[in-house]
């Protein structure tokens, strides 16, 4: 079985189903051993997949996870990259628990076998704190990057946006900005196009690290803040935007710190993942298995079937490849 205990501060649920059955183990294949009623309290003792083991009273069994409102009985408005023990932790996983390539893989086999062969031993011990499977955040770094972090040159693999740059800076200096970026009107995260003088011929730089970073350097040079918070960074893709909700108190300060190291990366996207406790929104989705859901959330509406797909699919390679191990 792949149980999780939920460790860390007690995990209570919120009923929602109008009457919830409570099963023996986690499948539909037995009676319930009881019902619990739309608002019961229950305590959340471990996590298999979609399933939950939970007590409420007398009753202890397994319930399935969408009709389960999970809560933290204690929010915790700290930060997992505030926690010493974290920044000592091994990034690989240990020996045994490594993923031979082997030659007949597909590419998306070698993709996830990589990211967890060099990024797993964190990923697990972060994965367990939030309560969700350790799969799930292999995907969603395959999907975002690659699984990688950097380029073949160190520099963090960043993407800037030109329609958050506009947000951030250019609606204030629409002349300038109208001078060097572009983007489609209408589905502004499309059609972004550069150039480095006024008259000059329009580029596309999405696909490119060196374009990205050209483009980067260029605005930094008209507002380095402004900047920073319109680019997704390292491995997990988060934008600069974001930074107090990972824990810094600048833009320069998230910048920095992913830039130093991969570790950092990782932590920002757990971070991220649980916001001010263990029951975000993007972590119920991940524990549900409901990726589509999870790249609205994380990646917008506006692509969400096809992040959530390749989300999805990412997922269970990684899985096959662990059962058949």
């Amino acid at each position: 079985m792949n149980d999780t205990a939920m460790h860390g501060k007690r995990k209570i649920g919120l009923v929602t189903a109008s009457t919830l059955n409570v099963r023996p183990d986690p499948s539909t294949r037995r009676p319930p051993v009881g019902q619990l009623k739309r608002g019961t309290r229950v305590t959340i003792l471990q996590r298999h997949d979609g399933w939950f083991q939970i007590q409420a009273g007398l009753i202890e069994g397994y319930v399935y996870g969408d009709y389960l409102s999970i809560l933290d009985e204690r929010p915790d408005a700290g930060f997992l990259v505030e926690q010493e023990d974290l920044r000592t932790v091994s990034l690989e996983p240990p020996a045994t628990d490594r993923i031979d390539l082997k030659p007949e893989f597909s590419a998306r086999q070698k993709l996830v076998a990589r990211t967890w062969n060099t990024q797993g031993g964190l990923l697990a011990t972060l994965s367990d704190i939030i309560g969700v499977d350790a799969a799930a955040a292999v995907a969603v770094l395959c999907v975002e990057s690659g699984g990688r972090g950097f380029g073949p040159d160190g520099r963090m693999i960043i993407r800037f946006e030109n329609h958050v740059f506009w947000r951030q800076w250019g609606k204030r200096n629409a002349d300038v900005f109208d001078a060097y970026f572009r983007f489609h009107p209408e589905k502004p995260w499309t059609h972004h196009q550069f150039r480095e003088k006024k008259g000059g011929r329009w580029v596309n730089f999405h696909g490119s690290q060196e374009q990205e970073w050209r483009v980067f350097e260029f605005a930094r040079a008209l507002n380095a803040p402004a900047a920073m918070r319109s680019i997704s960074m390292g491995g997990p893709q988060i934008m600069g935007f974001n930074h107090a909700r990972i824990g810094y108190d600048s833009v320069r300060g998230m910048f920095d710190a992913l830039q130093a190291g991969i570790r950092y990366q990782i932590l920002a996207l757990f971070d991220f993942l649980k916001g001010p406790g263990t029951s975000s929104p993007l972590v119920v989705a991940l524990q549900r298995k409901k990726f589509e859901d999870f790249a609205s959330q994380y990646n917008g509406p506006g692509q969400a079937a096809k992040y959530g797909e390749l989300i999805e699919n990412h997922f269970e390679a990684f899985t096959n490849l662990r059962t058949s191990a």
